[in-house]
């Protein structure tokens, strides 16, 4: 057995026992009174605010986009979006290449090739329309139903617009002489096809012309991607500096699962995405919304929403590369992030 001298409690040491056990009790009684939520927890992390550049109108397109943001599907991954618009993908390219203020954004399989060949420092994060849906329409009862009808018609076209360079490759595709083919400058609208000032435009199928035909204007389409013209369209894109920031790669690595279920609604269910699509932007016609949803759904079958494949790209590189669109060779590890 050890023996130890006894403790000496002073007339201080009493006092502070009493105080320190009084601390205790009031603490024990407060804890009693408040329910665990209203004790001081850690604040929860502020959700990271990110800007996503369009690069075009808000239409059922960008659905995806939209409807992400509509049932929540950024927040439940910390995510505060919001949405930026440009005029066209090559624009919304050399923007996301740039980095500031936009580091990612829409845009198309063509511009990205054609940008990355330009030293824009951007790659596709994931395909959404692996066909491009660009069309050439026309009045019906012109009867253009072929690249070839098109000889001795005018054709309207819009500057900056990679439906250009997607008239280009209809043109190599199908061995036209161009010079057989009158070209002018239009705007953004169907209004010089209407007022006959055109014989033919070209958009993409479920934008002027889901329109028209939402209006019962009758049209006939030539579909690009049925005479030759191989390319992937839209896609998600994003800087390169702020893919190799783990912080914003992994905020990328969220927006691009969020727009996948995005799209998958309107994939799976697009008369239920054209009704939310509705609500959101009641300026558009339900019917073309209707029309256009419906569109956008079919564009959307094939492949896994936003996937895409070394050989898809492969055949878009090698359609630019053809046509002579390319500034210089660029490869598929050059332009896509693929798993």
């Amino acid at each position: 057995m050890t023996w130890s001298a006894p403790t000496l409690r002073t007339q201080a040491d009493s006092g502070t026992f009493m105080i320190a056990s009084r601390r205790l009790i009031l603490a024990a009684a407060l804890t009693a009174l408040c329910p665990v939520s209203a004790i001081a927890q850690p604040a929860p992390d502020a959700p990271q605010k990110v800007d996503i550049l369009l690069d075009w109108k808000a239409l059922p397109t960008f659905a995806g986009f939209y409807l992400a943001r509509e049932m929540g599907a950024f927040e439940r991954r910390g995510l505060e979006v919001t949405f930026s618009e440009t005029q066209g993908a090559i624009s919304s390219a050399e923007m996301i290449g740039v980095g500031k203020p936009y580091w990612i954004g829409s845009s198309s399989g063509i511009a990205t090739a054609i940008g990355r060949s330009r030293g824009q420092s951007i790659k596709s994060l994931a395909v959404y329309y692996a066909k491009t849906p660009t069309v050439i329409y026309t009045r019906g009862e012109d009867r253009i139903a072929h690249p070839r009808d098109l000889y001795g018609k005018t054709l309207g076209l819009v500057p900056g617009s990679i439906t250009n360079e997607e008239f280009r490759a209809l043109i190599a595709a199908n061995r036209l002489d161009r010079s057989k083919i009158k070209e002018t400058t239009v705007s953004w609208n169907a209004y010089d096809l209407i007022e006959k000032k055109v014989d033919a435009l070209i958009d993409y199928d479920e934008m002027a012309p889901a329109e028209l035909i939402a209006e019962g204007r009758r049209i006939t389409m030539i579909r690009l991607s049925d005479f030759g013209v191989k390319a992937y369209s839209l896609n998600l894109i994003v800087n390169d500096d702020a893919w190799a920031d783990p912080v914003r790669r992994e905020i990328a690595k969220n927006v691009q699962e969020a727009v996948q279920e995005g799209y998958n609604m309107v994939r799976e269910r697009p008369a239920d995405a054209a009704s939310h699509f509705s609500r959101l932007f009641p300026r558009l016609a339900p019917r073309y919304v209707d029309r256009s949803m419906a569109t956008v759904s079919q564009q959307l079958s094939g492949p896994p929403t936003g996937q895409q494949t070394r050989a898809g790209w492969e055949a878009t590189i090698s359609t630019l590369d053809a046509l002579g669109l390319l500034a210089k060779p660029v490869t598929v590890d050059d332009v896509a992030i693929l798993d």
